[in-house]
């Protein structure tokens, strides 16, 4: 994989803005340019524990790896996950010949008679969001894709993945909170923006001329709807 396909990549994945967009991106661009067996792209938090969403898998990487991503068992971790945090780098790990003490991630891969496993991740060490990219048996142009071009390419791919998944993440919470506060009703939102300037119910009934036992109700309305327990959690989702 040479430089102006990298290049190319690059170009084609930061114009992704949907998760259509990316499976795209994975299809058109990635299998084009570094062919692989299966592919999982994820997104979530390693820290203070660790979660992590799919957002694109292939339909031959194992399912049993991919239920919920929220791993405690050691024997069934992340792919090579451990290795790049000790190398801080893109890994490639070889799966093949004889391993007495096999993780079991490791022997659902070999069942499907995958030889390798190619790991590039990117973390933002202020908030634990991390980005995860596993391929199976990379190649380019029927050559095995080896650990040199693998670490410097996807060094620089790790990154850029991470803010494309960033702002997907981003745009998916607040589809959700948009869908939240357009369940609320007209005098509902003009409560719920008087609460966010910091008025107490009782205020909130003398400003509207309604009846401080209607507000109240109001506001657990709001609460219900928005799916939170008090005002400070309301205005979150309201900002």
């Amino acid at each position: 994989m040479n430089d102006l396909m990298v290049l190319n990549m690059i170009e084609q994945l930061t114009q992704v803005s949907s998760k259509a967009q990316l499976e795209t991106w994975v299809d058109q661009c990635l299998m084009t340019h570094c062919s692989a067996s299966s592919i999982l792209i994820g997104y979530g938090k390693m820290q203070s524990e660790f979660a992590m969403v799919p957002y694109f898998v292939s339909s031959n990487f194992p399912k049993s790896l991919i239920k919920t991503f929220d791993i405690n068992d050691p024997h069934l971790a992340v792919p090579m996950l451990d290795e790049w945090r000790h190398t801080g780098t893109p890994v490639i790990g070889d799966l093949s010949g004889d391993r007495l003490h096999d993780l079991l991630w490791q022997t659902m891969f070999r069942q499907k008679g995958f030889q390798k496993v190619a790991v590039a991740v990117n973390m933002d060490r202020r908030n634990g969001y991390t980005t995860y990219l596993c391929m199976t048996d990379p190649t380019v142009r029927g050559v095995a894709l080896d650990t040199a071009q693998f670490q410097k390419h996807f060094a620089i791919i790790a990154p850029i993945l991470h803010n494309v998944l960033s702002q997907l993440e981003y745009q998916q919470a607040l589809a959700k909170k948009d869908d939240k506060i357009s369940k609320l009703t007209p005098r509902e939102n003009e409560i719920l923006q008087w609460i966010k300037e910091g008025k107490t119910n009782f205020e909130i009934s003398c400003i509207l001329g309604i009846s401080f036992s209607t507000i109240k109700n109001h506001v657990q309305k709001i609460l219900i709807k928005l799916q939170v327990n008090n005002r400070t959690q309301a205005i979150s989702k309201y900002s």
